[in-house]
Order: structure tokens, then sequence, then C-alpha cells
């Protein structure tokens, strides 16, 4: 007689073999080989006795049977994380891991001293930055804590406890030498803004700006990579204030005064609201955070 129960091994597999789409994409987020991809699932439905995916040239599709293995599968990995994010909520010490999410310039121009600071203080707490601007599935411990800005007036999930910090305040930067060289008042200017990931030459925020005639060619998708370019003299930008104050050899460009541009969120599972280094962790950044405000704001006076 055949075996026909499954390990959670199998089902990891087959569900990063359903969110992928390919046995590459599943070999990527498992660290395992391709082929290792294509022999397991081919001996998961032997055991199952039935067919789990259609192949074609697009790759993995769940068959029948496998929607159905699907639900279970989602339940099982949910009940499995619960259970590990109420463990690691009712730990009351101060060790271990804790995932920060956030992104770069947050960390490089702004919090790197106090996240110093906090691991001298607690040497036995481990922590890991995640450089990244998208909101990181925190209910699948991609992360245990985020820090990110959201549009103004724009709330996080509903799954996720947070707090708002701080509205931020943005503002228009380039080099005195670029200004020189480009003149952005004039109608028949040289210059560029240097653009996040939209497709449109004059995206909406270009059109809001006090040169609205200034095109944003180029995607410069981090808020590291966009300053780099305006110190080089590559071309105007919008940055956090925190950030465009900071540098010796950027100004802000003149007539241009900081504006409302994001709330800064401090976010979390709910689970996590009463482990002791999460809790301290938070602590720690609201704090940094407070005494930043005049950075995030603009002011410097």
């Amino acid at each position: 007689m055949q075996k026909s129960t499954t390990d959670w091994d199998d089902v990891r597999l087959f569900l990063e073999l359903v969110r992928g789409g390919s046995a590459r994409a599943a070999a990527s987020a498992l660290g395992i080989s391709h082929s290792t991809i294509v022999r397991r699932v081919e001996r998961l439905e032997t055991r199952l006795g039935t067919r789990l995916f259609d192949r074609d040239y697009s790759g993995y599709q769940p068959t029948a049977a496998g929607e159905t293995l699907l639900a279970s599968a989602l339940a099982a990995e949910e009940a499995l994380l619960t259970a590990d994010r109420q463990l690691q909520g009712a730990d009351a010490s101060l060790s271990g891991e804790i995932r920060l999410t956030t992104g770069d310039v947050m960390i490089e121009y702004l919090l790197m001293p106090d996240i110093v600071r906090f691991l001298e203080l607690y040497p036995e707490i481990e922590l890991t930055l995640l450089m990244s601007y998208d909101l990181f599935d925190l209910s699948r411990r991609e992360a245990d804590i985020a820090l990110r800005s959201l549009q103004n007036g724009r709330h996080p999930p509903d799954d996720l406890v947070g707090r708002k910090l701080v509205t931020g305040r943005s503002c228009y930067y380039a080099t005195e030498a670029y200004l020189e060289r480009h003149d952005p008042w004039s109608k028949e200017t040289t210059a560029r803004w240097i653009g996040w990931d939209e497709p449109e030459l004059y995206p909406d925020w270009v059109k809001r700006s006090p040169f609205p005639h200034v095109p944003a060619p180029g995607n410069f998708h981090s808020a590291s990579l966009q300053t780099s370019g305006v110190r080089a003299g590559l071309g105007m930008a919008t940055l956090p204030c925190f950030v465009g104050d900071q540098l010796p050899d950027v100004i802000r460009i003149p007539g241009c005064e900081p504006f409302d541009n994001y709330d800064l969120w401090l976010l979390w599972h709910p689970d996590f609201r009463d482990a002791a280094r999460h809790r301290r962790f938070r602590e720690h950044l609201i704090d940094a955070v407070e005494r930043s405000r005049a950075q995030f704001v603009g002011d410097t006076t």
C-alpha cells in the first residue's frame, strides 16, 4: 500500500509552486535546485495518487485536485504561522531575532546611530535589516516590524497594528552648478527631473511642482540612487528633507518650500504586541523618530 501522508516540506513546496507559477521561482524561494522541485512534485503526486498541476509553456497551473489541496495547505500554513507568532509574542526575554524592513535612506541618513545604540544596550538581540519600499507580508514573518512611508492619508492594512509617527516633508533639490548650467526657470531649459518609475515624462508630481515644463526621463526607483544622482549633477529631484538638507553639496532649489509628502508609520503584527524584544525596539524607534522630528519636517532653524 502506498504511503499517502504529506509532510510540511511537501506543503511548502506545493504552496511556493502555486505562488511562483514555475519550478524556477519555487526553487529560488526555497533555496533548492530546479531539478529538486520537479522531482519532489512528481513524488508528491505519486504519493497522493493524483495530478496536482497542469504543465505547459507558461508554467505550473493547479488542477482541480490541486485547488482542493491548496485550500487545506493555506489553512495549515496559517495555523503554523499563527502558532509561531503567538509563541514569539509571548517571549519575555530581551534576546533573539528582530526583522525590520524600511527604506535605505531612513537607515543611512537618520537611524543608524540609534540602531547602533539599541544593539549596544541589548547585545543578545539579533537585528536583520531588510531594505525595501514594499510593505512586506508581516503575517508570514517576512519581517516583524515595518517602518514605512505611506501616501498622506493612506492607512495600513487592517490586519496590522500601527502608529503614525510623523508627517514628513520633502522639497526640491539640485546642486548649484546644475541650476547654473540648466536654468529650470527658462521655457527652453535643458534641466531634467530624476524620475521614479512612472512611464510618463510629465507625471502628476512634476505637474504639481514649480517646474511642470521640466521632464522626468528614466527610472531611479530608490531614494538612495536619486540622492546619488542629484549629488553627481544628473538632475533635480524631490527628496525627503531629512536627506536633502544633510547634503553639503546640494541645495533646496531657490523659491521652493518644503511640503507634506508622506506619513511615516511604524507597523507590526498584533501577535507580536507582547514580545519583550519587539516592544522595546518599537519604543526605541518611536523615541528616535520623535527626537528627529525637526529633520523630518524640514525645520533648519
